[in-house]
């Protein structure tokens, strides 16, 4: 009897039903076998770790048949066997056939979650599944396939009380609104001084699980710890990453230029209406050289131009307005990719990057996932269009008559942006949303009726052929004062060919053509005092331009009051991280 009843047992043993148990559950003891199988890749890679300790990272073909790559988890198997065999000193005195027993390969076999084997001729992106059970020997291994993972879990350099504080988080099959977030905060020392426990820090929990953190004045001086699971949507989670900042929390500046701004903007808009949000918001790039120190700014704190305490104000200032459109000029790469785009995601915006021709800043376009989708994308270089465009043939034709204009034309960097969304509500309203940075020079307002009739001819083509009637958004820094020609010419829809701008850099570089456009377009927040205030210049350059005959303004947020603005003199500041002052406004589709 003794003898059937071991002999059940082993049965037993080797059958998944022994480990899948009701309703295929599986036991919490048994390891984790992690597979991870992405389509566009030729292989696909397994790590488990064998029971004699060794760490197994193999990379198999993903047309592979599931037998070779079980025969090499077995020769991998019997290697490990051998290793541990020989450092046995058990083994080497038994000698001879224990040795031989330790080398032979075990038996590997692969269940599926069902408790069938799988059949040695499945391929393996196939065989592989989530939930499936790998046997070495009397090892039991549940697969993980494609299980969430972080790649990259960062605080920002710079943490200032009452201001947001937002991790960078990239994760793979996994997103950062299914995984989990725990703050801690560095607990004070104590009133003898002493160190705390075995002279590490120690950290208290500072708050509720949110992806985003403000610190309060409380913790001045306190270093921060954010503890990250990443997970997915079917609430399957990873192994947890820690971070800790790199400094402690310091005092922030106090009031700044946008908090009244903020009562108008404390909720998203409703359905049917749109806030839009026009910023130059000063690359770093620029900010950071001698001449904006000394000559630009002189007035700006130095610590007010750096990039990380700009940074804390923006990403405040941003997510305060509750907008749905966000449309930014002078965007590093860097800050897009590590800032502004990880800390808008965590407030239901998604962004869309054109980096500006031969340039390390461009423009950004935010939109509200809950209120939008994107369609497609019809960003162009303005220089690249004018040449190879049919559109823009005529116009380069005409340009061609005016060789020094042309070249400096085709030398210019700037760029738009186009993209048309749809709303996730409504699916039959669709918007297009443009935005660009026209050239900057006092003097370059002959170039700058070039690039807005490109500009123009380009929405044109997006918003009435491929799109016929749908509403246009034209954001910008346009560098243009309300008595300019390009004012004048996006207001009224031509311009002639003797207006003064054609003459703007001098006779030498005259250029004389009567330009037009069909759009009825308005300027959505008027015509402001000023957009752009420094030392030595004020004026209205930046403007959210809408089609009137398709939307009208609901509300223009009133711009900070000139004693705010110079409060510090003039702009940035220490309480405002731009030389340009954002354009807000709610729309509603008529």
């Amino acid at each position: 009897m003794w003898r059937r009843l071991r002999s059940a047992l082993r049965r037993l043993r080797g059958s998944p039903a022994a480990f899948l148990g009701g309703g295929g559950r599986l036991p919490a003891a048994m390891e984790r076998a992690v597979v991870r199988c992405v389509p566009s890749e030729p292989k696909l890679s397994l790590r488990f770790v064998l029971p004699d300790g060794s760490a197994k990272h193999m990379q198999r073909d993903q047309a592979e048949p599931l037998g070779r790559a079980l025969a090499r988890i077995a020769t991998n198997a019997a290697k490990g066997h051998a290793k541990a065999a020989k450092k046995s000193k058990k083994a080497r005195a038994e000698g001879g056939p224990a040795g031989e027993a330790a080398a032979a390969a075990p038996a590997v076999r692969l269940f599926s979650r069902d408790g069938e084997a799988v059949a040695e001729e499945v391929p393996n992106a196939a065989a592989w599944q989530d939930g499936a059970v790998l046997q070495i020997g009397e090892a039991r291994y549940r697969v993980e396939r494609n299980p969430p993972a972080l790649t990259e879990l960062q605080l920002p350099r710079s943490l200032l009380a009452g201001f947001p504080v937002c991790p960078k988080v990239s994760a793979e099959f996994a997103a950062p609104q299914h995984c989990l977030f725990r703050w801690y905060r560095e607990q004070r020392p104590a009133a003898g001084g002493g160190a705390a426990g075995d002279g590490g820090p120690a950290w208290v929990e500072a708050a509720a699980a949110e992806r985003v953190f403000t610190p309060s004045n409380a913790l001045v001086g306190l270093r921060l710890k954010l503890r990250c699971t990443p997970g997915d949507g079917a609430q399957r989670y990873g192994p947890p990453r820690e971070v800790e900042s790199s400094g402690p929390v310091e005092a922030g500046p106090g009031a700044c230029t946008f908090d009244s701004r903020h009562l108008y903007t404390k909720k998203v808009c409703g359905e049917g209406s749109i806030r839009a949000v026009s910023y130059n918001i000063l690359a770093d790039t620029y900010a950071q050289t001698e001449f904006s120190r000394t000559v630009l700014y002189p007035y700006c704190a130095p610590y007010a131009l750096e990039l990380d305490y700009r940074q804390n104000l923006l990403k405040k200032e941003l997510a305060g307005y509750s907008a749905d459109l966000i449309c930014l000029q002078e965007v590093d790469k860097s800050v897009f990719v590590d800032s502004l785009a990880p800390a808008l995601d965590a407030f239901g915006l998604e962004g869309l990057f054109r980096i500006k021709e031969k340039q390390h800043e461009g423009l950004a376009t935010f939109y509200r996932r809950d209120k939008f989708s994107l369609l497609s994308q019809h960003d162009i270089a303005f220089s690249e269009a004018l040449l190879s465009d049919p559109l823009h043939k005529e116009l380069c034709d005409k340009l061609a008559e005016y060789p020094l204009v042309q070249e400096k034309v085709l030398q210019r960097s700037s760029v738009l942006q186009v993209s048309v969304l749809q709303s996730t509500t409504d699916p039959s309203r669709k918007i297009c949303v443009a935005n660009t940075h026209l050239y900057w020079h006092p003097k370059g307002g002959n170039i700058r009726l070039i690039q807005i009739a490109v500009a123009l001819s380009h929405i044109k083509h997006v918003a009435c052929d491929l799109y016929p009637s749908i509403p246009v958004i034209f954001c910008g820094d346009f560098n243009s004062t309300p008595s300019s020609g390009t004012y004048s010419f996006i207001n009224s829809g031509g311009i002639a060919e003797d207006h003064e701008d054609w003459v703007s850099n001098g006779e030498e570089e005259r250029c004389n053509m009567p330009l037009s456009h069909s759009f009825k377009l308005l300027s959505a927040c008027g015509e402001p005092a000023y957009t752009n205030y420094v030392g030595g210049f004020h004026g209205c350059l930046d403007y959210i331009f809408i089609d009137k005959n398709t939307l009208e303004v609901e509300q223009v947020i009133p711009l900070p009051s000139h004693e705010e603005v110079t409060t510090h003199q003039a702009l940035p500041s220490v309480s405002h991280p731009s030389d340009h002052i954002a354009l807000i406004c709610d729309l509603k589709w008529k």
